[in-house]
C-alpha cells in the first residue's frame, strides 16, 4: 500500500490508503498558545479584540489586533524518518525553526535541535539519514545545506536563489537542483530572480554540471530515477519586470480617468477617517473589510497565481488545477527524448515503478510513465508539496521510494 506525506497550507498530511490524517505539531501550539496568554496579558494595550476604544492600535499603526490565527507556524518540509513509522518536519515560525520526529504510532513528538531565524524547506533524505535541503536568508538568497544529525552544512553559495535539492540514486553523493541568479540595483537590494536552471553537483569531488537551461523557461524540482531519466516541472519565465509601451491611447485613457481616480483618492481619505472617530464606513455597498490573504492571488514556485483565472482556463477539466497548463511536467532520457507528462503540476514525486506521483493544486494523480496513463488519487485544498514514503520493510533494490535513494 502507497503512502505519501503532503504540505497544504502551510499544514502537514500523511495519507496511507483512503484517508488523510492532520499531522499537528505539538511545538507549534505551544508557540501559538504562548501568543494567546501574550495577547491577553497586553490587552490593555489595544483595547482589545473589540477595538472599542477611540484610537485602537488598528487605527493608528494600520494594524490588525493579535489573532493567533494570524501567527505564522508552519511546517515547511517533510520526509520519512528512520522506519515507515517515523516522519522528519520542519516547523517554522517568524523567529525560529526546528526539526522534529514524530510516531505515527504513538503520536510522540520528538524536537532534534532548533535555532533562531532558521528556514529550511525541500528535504531528500538518503539511506544513511542525510538530508538535502534548502536553507533560506535573511538577503533573499537560498543555499542547498545538508543536515547530517544536529550538523547543517551549506554546499552551495553565492548570490542565487538554489532550491528544490534531490539525490541522485547509485554510488557517490550527488544531488540534482534548480539555481537561479538574483537581480539586484545599485544600493544592493533585490530586485528580481532569473529563469530557473538545473545543475548537478557532485559533493565528492566539487563538480558542478548544468543539465538543463534555457532563457526563456524555469525548470524546477529535478528527479532523476535509476535509469537516468530525468524529471522537472517546465514553465515559461517570466522577467520580474515586464516593458509595456506608453502608447497615445493609454495617455488618452489616463488623461480621461484622472478626475475619477482623483476623486475615489478623495473618498477613501475621508472614509478613514469615519472609520476611525464612527467606526463606520462611507459606504456599505462591498460589506465589511475581511481580513486575512486574498484566496484569489496565491504565491506558489516564486510566482503570484491568479486562482481564479487559472482555475477558468481549467473549467472543463474534472478537478480544475491552480496553476497554468504550461506548467509541465517533463521526463528527459539520457539520450535527450523528453516527454510531457502531465500539464498543470505544482508538485511530483517518483516511485521506482515507473509512475509519477503529481499534484496540479487541488488534487493528486497518478501517471505512469511506460503508458501515460493517469488516474485521480484523492482531492484536497492547495497540495503543494508531496513526498512519498518508501517502504523500508523491504530491500534497497525493491524499495518503491523516489529516486532520490541512494
Amino acid at each position: 500500500m502507497v503512502s505519501l506525506a503532503y504540505l497544504a497550507e502551510g499544514r502537514l498530511f500523511y495519507r496511507k490508503g483512503e484517508t488523510s490524517d492532520l499531522i499537528e505539531s505539538p511545538f507549534g501550539r505551544d508557540v501559538i498558545n504562548r501568543a494567546l496568554q501574550s495577547q491577553a496579558k497586553n490587552e490593555w494595550k489595544t483595547g482589545g479584540e473589540t477595538n472599542s476604544g477611540m484610537y485602537s492600535r488598528q487605527s493608528l499603526w494600520g494594524t490588525s489586533a493579535a489573532d493567533p490565527k494570524a501567527i505564522n507556524v508552519r511546517i515547511t518540509a517533510v520526509t520519512q524518518g528512520a522506519t515507515s513509522d517515523e516522519l522528519l518536519y520542519v516547523v517554522s515560525t517568524e523567529a525560529v525553526g526546528g526539526l522534529f520526529n514524530y510516531n505515527l504510532s504513538t503520536g510522540k513528538e520528538t524536537r532534534l535541535f532548533h535555532k533562531e531565524n532558521l528556514y529550511l524547506s525541500d528535504f531528500s533524505k538518503k539511506d544513511d539519514g542525510t538530508i538535502a535541503c534548502c536553507q533560506r536568508m535573511g538577503n533573499g538568497t537560498a543555499s542547498i545545506t545538508v543536515i547530517r544529525g544536529n550538523d547543517i552544512t551549506d554546499v552551495t553559495e553565492g548570490d542565487s536563489v538554489d532550491e528544490a535539492p534531490s539525490w541522485l540514486p547509485g554510488p557517490g553523493k550527488r544531488i540534482v537542483y534548480q539555481c537561479a541568479g538574483i537581480a539586484r540595483n545599485r544600493s544592493g537590494i533585490m530586485v528580481g530572480v532569473g529563469h530557473c536552471n538545473i545543475q548537478k553537483l557532485d559533493l565528492t569531488t566539487g563538480d558542478l554540471t548544468t543539465l538543463a537551461e534555457d532563457e526563456k523557461f524555469d525548470f524546477l524540482s529535478p528527479k532523476m530515477n535509476r535509469a537516468g531519466d530525468l524529471f522537472y516541472i517546465k514553465r515559461p519565465y517570466e522577467p520580474p519586470f515586464k516593458q509595456h509601451a506608453y502608447t497615445p491611447g493609454k495617455i488618452l485613457l489616463d488623461t480621461v480617468l484622472f478626475p475619477f481616480r482623483l476623486a475615489r483618492a478623495f473618498f477613501d481619505f475621508l472614509n478613514v477617517f469615519s472609520m476611525v472617530f464612527s467606526k463606520k464606513p462611507l459606504t456599505t455597498a462591498s460589506g465589511p473589510k475581511v481580513d486575512g490573504p486574498d484566496e484569489k492571488m496565491l504565491f506558489l514556485r516564486g510566482r503570484v497565481i491568479d486562482a481564479q483565472k487559472a482555475l477558468a482556463e481549467n473549467k472543463e477539466d474534472e478537478t480544475p488545477a491552480l496553476v497554468p497548463k504550461t506548467w509541465q511536467l517533463i521526463s528527459r532520457r539520457p539520450n535527450g527524448e523528453e516527454q510531457v507528462l502531465a500539464n498543470s503540476v505544482l508538485s511530483f514525486d517518483l516511485l521506482e515503478d515507473s509512475s509519477v506521483y503529481y499534484s496540479n493544486g487541488v488534487a493528486v494523480f497518478k501517471v505512469d510513465t511506460e503508458s501515460g496513463k493517469r488516474s485521480l488519487v484523492f482531492k484536497d485544498r492547495l497540495v503543494d508539496t508531496l513526498v512519498m514514503m518508501p517502504d523500508h520493510s523491504l530491500s534497497v533494490d525493491e524499495q518503491p521510494g523516489s529516486g532520490r535513494q541512494n
